[in-house]
C-alpha cells in the first residue's frame, strides 16, 4: 500500500450526532493527507471523536447534504477529495486499491464510484433496493459537483472520467428499525420541501400507487424477499417512504 497516494487525500465527512459511527469511519482512512468535519450542531461526543483523530472541525448550520460536503471539500487543501458519511467505511482492499488508482495515469481527471455493501439488524444485505448501489464519492479537489434533490444528491464532473472500484464501501445506515422509521419519515420530508419548492404537486392516491409499485420491485424484481425478514422491512420502509414523500406534498409547505 502506498502512503504516499494517501498523503495527497482529504477525507470529508458531514456529521450530527454521530459519536457511535464516526471513529469506525475515520479509522478505516487513516493515515490520510487530512480530515475535514462539516458538524450542524452534535450534542453528543462526535467532535472528541473527530479531534482524537486529528480531523479539522467546521460548525455550521445544516442546509442540506450537498452544500455541507461542498463546504467540507472547498475547506481541505489535498489533492482529491474523499467525501464518507460517518456510517460508512472502507471496505477490505478498498483502501489499497483506492491508493493504485491515484498513482496510475489518468488520476487527476478520476471521479471515484464505490459499490456500496449495507448491513442491517447484524447482517449485510445481499438482494432488493440495497443492492446494486454505487455512490460517487472520490474526485480531485475542485473538479466535483454536488448537483440533484435533497437528501440524495449526486456527485458529478462534466470532464472527469468514471471508475468503479472492485472492493466494497461499507455501509451501516440504522442501528434499529426504529432509527430507520425515523430517517425515512425526514427523508420524506425533505423530498417533499425540495418537490414544492419547484412547484411539483403531489396525492395519497399518487403515492399509493407508486408504494405499492415500490414494494413489489423491492422484493418480487429486485429479489428482496431472498433476505428474509431483513429484505421486506427493507421493501416496506421504502415504499413507506414513497408514499410519505407525496402525503407530505400534498400537504402543502411546513
Amino acid at each position: 500500500m502506498s502512503t504516499s497516494a494517501w498523503e495527497r487525500v482529504a477525507v470529508c465527512v458531514v456529521t450530527l450526532n454521530e459519536e457511535e459511527n464516526l471513529a469506525r469511519c475515520l479509522a478505516s482512512v487513516v493515515p490520510c493527507g487530512e480530515i475535514v468535519v462539516v458538524d450542524s450542531g452534535s450534542t453528543d461526543g462526535t467532535r472528541a471523536v473527530a479531534e482524537r483523530f486529528g480531523a479539522r472541525w467546521l460548525s455550521r448550520p445544516w442546509e442540506g447534504f450537498g452544500p455541507q460536503r461542498t463546504v467540507a471539500g472547498a475547506a481541505s487543501t489535498a489533492p482529491f477529495v474523499l467525501y464518507l458519511d460517518a456510517d460508512e467505511w472502507l471496505g477490505p482492499g478498498l483502501r489499497e486499491e483506492i491508493a493504485s488508482a491515484l498513482e496510475a495515469p489518468g488520476a487527476d481527471d478520476l471521479l471515484g464510484v464505490f459499490r456500496r455493501q449495507s448491513e442491517f439488524l447484524g447482517r449485510t444485505v445481499r438482494h432488493g433496493d440495497w443492492s446494486g448501489d454505487f455512490v460517487a464519492r472520490l474526485t480531485p479537489r475542485g473538479r466535483g459537483v454536488w448537483r440533484g434533490a435533497e437528501p440524495h444528491p449526486r456527485l458529478e464532473g462534466d470532464d472527469l472520467k468514471a471508475r468503479r472500484f472492485r472492493c466494497p464501501l461499507l455501509h451501516r445506515p440504522y442501528r434499529d428499525l426504529a432509527a430507520f422509521s425515523r430517517k425515512i419519515e425526514g427523508y420524506a420530508r425533505t423530498w417533499a420541501q425540495e418537490a414544492a419548492r419547484v412547484g411539483q404537486r403531489g396525492s395519497r392516491a399518487q403515492g399509493l400507487l407508486r408504494a405499492g409499485w415500490r414494494l413489489f420491485r423491492g422484493l418480487a424484481l429486485r429479489g428482496g424477499v431472498l433476505d428474509g425478514r431483513r429484505g421486506l422491512i427493507i421493501a416496506w420502509q421504502n415504499a413507506r417512504m414513497v408514499y410519505l414523500k407525496h402525503l407530505f406534498l400534498s400537504q402543502g409547505p411546513r
